[in-house]
């Protein structure tokens, strides 16, 4: 996900999406064989997914340097070994779009923001997915998987909209009915326990259906109220969770109030779980269980193992940081990446991982 944030040190990492750029070919590129590359020391982790508590991908770039080479590693255990994926050809974006990437089954999804790529053997082959009928300025805020279908996030200057597609087809069409207008509009995509859209525009206009498929979904009572912003937490043990946010600082990095809300059911009425309390701006949000959830703030990580009443800060990061797909896999077992820039103004960063549904965190040693 694209996002504007001014570290503390007085280093931005990453500006807003928006770029013009030309419409996509619709092509696949086959890799050489062993076109894998020799991975360099001191790579920079800028997403990560993982498909169990074991199995996950790290996408990484050896800086944000325009045009920086991409590099794809996976583990099979935990990240104690990892191995050298061919990845795909997006290249680190000159707009300093935020990359992403997300894994599901056989297929691995990559955006630089405004392009994306998808591979189903491991990156042999990655295919170019086309936004149907889309052209000039926009942004791929977020790729999804679920039910063997890719979902976009895609945000033009004046709308937020959902496209779909069956991965690695070279083509995702809007999906009718999923999309909000306005300057400025967000949302987020949800698939942990059923796939949930949110979507919502500056603050008065809010947007939420659900889907138990890959094709119907059906329109259900807003998550939060219509003046905040919904983050969505999926569904645990048949209850869904949504933390609440009443808007980001406009000043830089700043308070906002958030509430965690939950439903008994996919479609069912969002009840307020805890009191609303302030916390640094919010980056991300994930539930272990309907009670045990993490939020990713511009300082911090706060985690709530009593349904939001009370919140306790892990891993403090006093320049501040830009956090990115922060998720669990499993029960127990979470990840997150963490960007942030040290005292002599270098930018790092490291994925971190729980065992414990987050009660401590420590950082993956990476190749």
């Amino acid at each position: 996900m694209a996002a504007i944030l001014a570290f503390a040190a007085g280093v931005t990492l990453a500006t807003a999406a928006g770029t013009a750029l030309p419409a996509l070919a619709d092509t696949s590129t086959a890799a050489a064989p062993g076109a894998t590359a020799q991975v360099p020391r001191g790579l920079l982790p800028l997403a990560t997914s993982w498909i169990t508590a074991q199995r996950g991908i790290v996408l990484a770039y050896p800086s944000r340097t325009t045009r920086a080479k991409p590099y794809l590693l996976e583990t099979g255990n935990g990240g104690k070994t990892w191995k050298s994926l061919t990845a795909p050809s997006l290249t680190y974006p000159s707009d300093n779009d935020q990359p992403d990437a997300v894994w599901s089954c056989d297929v691995i999804a990559v955006t630089d923001g405004t392009h994306i790529e998808a591979t189903t053997d491991s990156g042999q082959r990655w295919t170019a997915e086309k936004l149907a009928g889309l052209s000039g300025s926009f942004s791929v805020n977020q790729v999804a998987l679920a039910y063997g279908r890719l979902f976009a996030l895609v945000s033009t200057p004046n709308s937020t909209m959902v496209y779909s597609g069956t991965a690695t087809s070279g083509v995702l069409h809007p999906v009718r009915g999923l999309s909000i207008n306005g300057a400025g509009a967000y949302g987020g995509i949800s698939t942990v326990g059923g796939l949930q859209v949110d979507l919502g525009e500056d603050y008065a206009t809010e947007k939420y259906w659900y889907s138990r498929n890959d094709t119907s979904f059906t329109s259900a009572a807003l998550p939060c109220p219509a003046t905040e912003r919904a983050y969505l937490g999926g569904a645990r043990s048949g209850k869904v969770s949504a933390l609440c946010s009443d808007g980001e600082s406009s000043i830089g990095p700043g308070e906002t109030a958030v509430q965690l809300r939950i439903a008994g059911r996919l479609g069912g009425a969002f009840n307020a779980s805890g009191p609303a309390v302030d916390v640094p701006s919010v980056e991300g949000f994930a539930a272990v269980s309907p009670r045990t959830v993490t939020v990713a703030t511009t300082f911090d990580l706060e985690v709530s193992a009593n349904a939001g009443k009370t919140w306790t800060a892990k891993l403090p990061q006093n320049n501040g940081a830009f956090w990115s797909d922060l998720e669990f896999p499993s029960a127990t077992t979470g990840f997150v990446v963490c960007s942030t820039v040290n005292n002599a103004l270098h930018e790092v960063g490291a994925v971190y991982r729980t065992t414990n549904s987050g009660k401590s965190w420590s950082a993956l040693s990476l190749p």
